[in-house]
C-alpha cells in the first residue's frame, strides 16, 4: 500500500502532523511520499497511490489560497482515488470543520472521494501566543491521536467531521480572507531592527518578499498572510500590516515548561479547548 501527502505548513504545525502520520504508516508497512505545495508542480503521479492526503493549516475558516490553487492543477484521476484531509488550527471550533468545503469540491471533480477527515489543534502563529504549557499539551494530544486515526484509515473506517448547518455559506463568505491577505500585504514593512538577513525572502511560499541591493525589504501584492515571515524573523522586525497587534514571533519548544507561566488568555475558548483535550484523553485511554 502506498500513500501520497500533499501539504502546506506555514510555520511547521501541519508538518509535525504529517511527520507523525508517515511514521505510523511506515510501522504498518505503508510506503509514502511527500509533496510540499511550496515547491510548486506535483512530480508524483497520484494514480500510483492507494490514498492521497491533503494537509493544511486553516486560514479564516478556509484552506489557504495556495492549497486551493494547487488542487486545481491536478489532473482528473482515471479511477476514484481515496482522499484523506488533515487540518490544523489554533482552536477547537466547529466552524473550522467546514474549512475543507472548497477543497473537497475541487478534488471531487478530479475523482477524489473523501473517506476520512481530521482536525487537530496546534498553537497559534497569529492572534496571540499560546503558553508553552498549552503548546505542549496540544502536541501531546496530537501524538496520542495520530496512531488511532492511522488505524482507522488502515481499517477502512470512514471518519468525517460534523459540519454546521449552512456552514458552507459562511465558509464561502470567508473566502474574502484571500484577497484581504493581499491588501494587508501592502501595509507590511520592516522596522529599524531588520538586518536584511534574507530569511523572509527565502522562505515566503508566495514569493511575495524581495530584498533590493541596498538591503531594503519590499512586500508585494501576493501575500497569503501565512505569517511565516513574521513568525520566524530572528529580530522580530516585520510589521504585520493591519494585523500587527496579532503578530506572533518565535517558534514553540513543544516541551513541558520548567517554570509556571502567566496565561493572559486562559478564558479564551476555554470550554472548547477543555472539550478537545477531554475527547482526546478518552480516546487515547480507551485504546490502551
Amino acid at each position: 500500500m502506498r500513500a501520497l501527502f500533499c501539504y502546506f505548513s506555514a510555520t511547521g504545525n501541519t508538518k509535525k502532523c504529517i511527520d507523525l502520520y508517515q511514521d505510523y504508516l511506515s510501522l504498518s508497512g505503508v510506503e509514502s511520499d511527500i509533496h510540499n505545495i511550496d515547491d510548486g508542480k506535483l512530480e508524483f503521479n497520484p494514480e500510483d497511490y492507494d490514498m492521497v492526503f491533503f494537509a493544511y493549516p486553516i486560514h479564516g475558516f478556509n484552506a489557504p489560497e495556495n492549497v486551493l490553487k494547487f488542487a486545481k492543477t491536478l489532473k482528473k484521476c482515471k479511477e476514484k482515488k481515496r482522499l484523506i484531509i488533515l487540518k490544523t488550527s489554533g482552536e477547537h471550533l466547529r466552524i473550522n470543520n467546514i474549512s475543507s468545503y472548497s477543497l473537497r469540491r475541487i478534488l471531487k471533480r478530479r475523482n477524489y472521494y473523501l473517506t476520512n477527515e481530521y482536525h487537530y489543534i496546534m498553537p497559534y502563529d497569529i492572534i496571540f501566543r499560546h503558553t508553552d504549557l498549552m503548546a505542549y499539551n496540544m502536541y501531546e494530544a496530537l501524538k496520542g491521536l495520530v496512531p488511532l486515526d492511522v488505524k482507522d484509515i488502515l481499517d477502512n473506517k470512514i471518519v468525517k467531521l460534523k459540519y454546521m448547518p449552512f456552514g458552507h455559506l459562511l465558509q464561502l463568505f470567508m473566502l474574502i480572507e484571500h484577497p484581504g491577505a493581499k491588501i494587508n500585504g501592502l501595509f507590511m514593512h520592516t522596522n529599524k531592527d531588520c538586518i536584511s538577513c534574507g530569511l523572509c525572502e527565502e522562505s515566503c511560499p508566495a514569493k511575495n518578499i524581495k530584498i533590493d541591493e541596498k538591503g531594503k525589504v519590499h512586500f508585494k501584492h501576493s501575500c497569503l498572510m501565512c505569517t511565516r515571515c513574521a513568525f520566524y524573523c530572528p529580530k522580530d522586525a516585520i510589521v504585520f500590516g493591519l494585523f500587527n497587534s496579532w503578530k506572533v514571533n518565535g517558534k514553540y519548544s513543544f516541551q513541558m515548561p520548567k517554570e509556571e507561566e502567566v496565561d493572559k488568555h486562559k478564558r479564551y475558548c476555554k470550554n472548547s479547548y477543555n472539550r478537545y483535550f477531554k475527547i482526546a484523553e478518552e480516546r487515547i485511554k480507551n485504546q490502551k
